[in-house]
C-alpha cells in the first residue's frame, strides 16, 4: 500500500498540469492516505519571517487569496530551522478502541535550501505506523523538489521580467533631459517595477544646501503625504549621515522607527550620487504584490533590484541637471549674470497668462542706457560700458521685489516684469527709476569724462495691451 501511494503521488507531481493543480491533487491524495486528515503546504519567507499557505485541503470562505502567519515560536519554524520532522502522536489513549490523533510537521528542503513545511493532521484507528510515516516522508521529498524547481523557475522569470522592465525604463529615463518630466518618470517606474505604493524623490539645492522634495508619486491623501514626508525625511537623514543604503523590512519591529511605524510597514531609501557627492535620494514605501494585494516587506533581493534601477536614475538625473545648468547659462548674459531676451520673452508670456487667469495687473518696464566716453578719457568705450552695465544691473535688481523679473534684453537695454501691481499703480516705476537715476549720478561724479543718459518706457497690462507684442511695442515708446 505504501509503495502504491508513493508511486501515485510521484505520478501526480510529474504530470504536465499547472503546478497549482498538481499540488492540489497531491494534498488530496495524501489526505486520503492518512484517512481524510488536513494536509497543508506552507512556504517560508526568510525576509518577513512569515509562513504562507501555498495549498491546503482546508476550505476557507470569502476567496482569501493568501494567508500569512508569523513563524516565530511555531512548531513549523522549529522543524524547518532544525531540519527535522516533528510528530505529535497519542501514546496512551484513554481507553481501548479509541481513535488516535496524530500531527506531523515535515520540513521541505530543496537543493539544501529550506523552502517550507508540510503539515498533516489525521485521526486513525490504531495510530500511524512507521511504514506510513516513512511513505509520507518519501512523498514529501518529491514535493520539496517539485516546489523548489517551480520557485526557482518563477524567481528566474520574475528576475528576468524586472531586469527587462529596468532596462526598458532605463532607456526612457536616460533619453529624457527635461528634469521635471524625468523625475516623474523615475518615480512612476520605481513604483511599477518594485510594486511600491509610493515614491519620494529629493534633490540637492546647491543654493541652500538642502535636499528638497521634487517629486512624490502615489495615491495618498494630503494628510497621508505629510506623514510620508516625515518618514522620508528621517530616512534621508540617515543616508546623509553615512548609511550607504537603507532597507527597513518592518518599521513596527525596529525600535528606532517606533515613532513612525504607524505611517508605513516597510521602505527602501537609496542615495543618487554624482561627481560632487550625493545629488539626491529616492525612497520607495510599502510593497503591495499585485496578484494578492498583500502588503509585504521589501527584501534584500528588492534592495539589489532597486539598486540596479537607481544606477540608471542617478545617471539620467545628473545629465538632466547638467543640461538644465547649461541651458540656464546659455540664457544668461555673461557680463551681468541676468537672463537674456529669450528667457525674458518666455517669462513675459507666462506672466501675462497668469495675470489673465487671476485678473491681475502687470507692468512691463524698459530701461535704456546710453554711454558716451570722451576722446581724452583713459578708459575705453568697451570697458566703460561693461562697468556701467554691471553697476546698473546690480542697482535694478536691488530696487525690484524678489519675484519681479529683470533681464538684459540687448546691449543697451534692461527689461523688467513687475507682476501683482495694485490697480496698475505706476509707483513701482518711480521707485525703480529713482534708484537708477541715483546710481547714474554717482557714476557721473566719479567718471567726469563720460556722458550717461537713461531713459524709460513702460506698458501696463491690460490697459496698454492684452498680449505680449502690444505690451512690448508700447513699452519701447520712451515715456519717462
Amino acid at each position: 500500500m505504501s509503495e502504491t501511494f508513493t508511486s501515485s503521488v510521484g505520478d501526480i507531481l510529474r504530470s504536465g498540469k499547472p503546478i497549482e493543480e498538481r499540488l492540489k491533487e497531491w494534498c488530496s491524495a495524501v489526505s486520503g492516505f492518512v484517512g481524510g486528515g488536513i494536509v497543508s503546504v506552507l512556504l517560508f519567507d526568510r525576509d518577513s519571517e512569515d509562513f504562507s499557505i501555498k495549498i491546503s485541503t482546508c476550505k476557507y470562505r470569502n476567496n482569501i487569496s493568501e494567508i500569512h502567519f508569523a513563524a516565530k515560536g511555531t512548531l513549523e519554524r522549529l522543524a524547518l530551522a532544525e531540519r527535522r520532522s516533528i510528530v505529535l502522536e497519542e501514546r496512551n489513549p484513554p481507553k481501548e478502541g479509541c481513535k488516535q490523533g496524530v500531527a506531523m510537521v515535515i520540513p521541505l528542503i530543496s537543493y539544501e535550501e529550506p523552502i517550507g513545511v508540510l503539515t498533516l493532521h489525521a485521526v486513525t484507528e490504531s495510530g500511524f505506523s512507521q511504514e506510513s510515516q516513512s511513505a509520507v516522508y518519501e512523498a514529501a521529498k518529491f514535493l520539496a523538489d517539485t516546489i523548489g524547481s517551480s520557485m526557482r523557475e518563477e524567481s528566474i522569470a520574475l528576475r528576468m521580467t524586472k531586469v527587462a522592465a529596468i532596462n526598458e525604463a532605463g532607456i526612457n529615463i536616460i533619453s529624457t533631459l527635461d528634469l521635471p518630466q524625468l523625475l516623474k518618470l523615475v518615480a512612476t517606474s520605481a513604483c511599477m517595477i518594485m510594486e511600491a505604493e509610493a515614491c519620494i524623490i529629493r534633490l540637492l539645492d546647491p543654493d541652500t544646501g538642502r535636499y528638497g522634495i521634487r517629486e512624490c508619486y502615489g495615491s495618498k491623501t494630503e494628510e497621508e503625504r505629510k506623514n510620508l514626508f516625515l518618514l522620508d525625511k528621517e530616512a534621508v537623514t540617515r543616508i546623509l549621515k553615512g548609511e550607504s543604503s537603507l532597507l527597513v523590512r518592518n518599521l513596527s519591529e525596529d525600535k528606532s522607527w517606533s515613532a513612525l511605524s504607524h505611517v508605513a510597514r516597510t521602505l527602501i531609501c537609496l542615495p543618487m550620487k554624482g561627481n560632487d557627492g550625493i545629488l539626491g535620494t529616492v525612497t520607495i514605501i510599502d510593497k503591495v504584490q499585485r496578484d494578492t494585494f498583500f502588503r509585504s516587506p521589501f527584501s534584500v533581493k528588492d534592495l539589489s533590484t532597486f539598486s540596479k534601477f537607481i544606477k540608471y536614475a542617478e545617471k539620467a538625473i545628473a545629465n538632466a541637471i547638467a543640461y538644465a545648468r547649461n541651458e540656464q547659462l546659455r540664457n544668461l548674459d555673461g557680463l551681468t549674470g541676468l537672463p537674456t531676451l529669450k528667457y525674458f520673452r518666455n517669462r513675459l508670456m507666462n506672466e501675462i497668462g497668469r495675470a489673465k487667469r487671476f485678473n491681475r495687473r502687470l507692468i512691463l518696464l524698459v530701461c535704456e542706457v546710453h554711454i558716451r566716453v570722451s576722446a581724452e578719457s583713459s578708459i575705453s568705450d568697451g570697458r566703460m560700458e561693461d562697468l556701467v552695465m554691471k553697476r546698473m544691473s546690480k542697482t535694478i535688481r536691488g530696487a525690484l521685489r524678489e519675484y519681479d523679473v529683470v533681464a538684459r534684453i540687448n546691449e543697451t537695454k534692461f527689461g523688467m516684469i513687475l507682476p501683482e501691481t495694485d490697480e496698475g499703480n505706476i509707483g513701482a516705476i518711480s521707485r525703480v527709476s529713482k534708484a537708477i537715476k541715483q546710481e547714474v549720478e554717482q557714476i557721473r561724479r566719479k567718471v567726469k569724462d563720460t556722458a550717461l543718459d537713461v531713459r524709460f518706457g513702460y506698458a501696463v497690462f491690460p490697459d496698454d495691451g492684452d498680449d505680449q507684442e502690444k505690451l512690448i511695442f508700447k513699452s519701447n515708446i520712451i515715456q519717462v
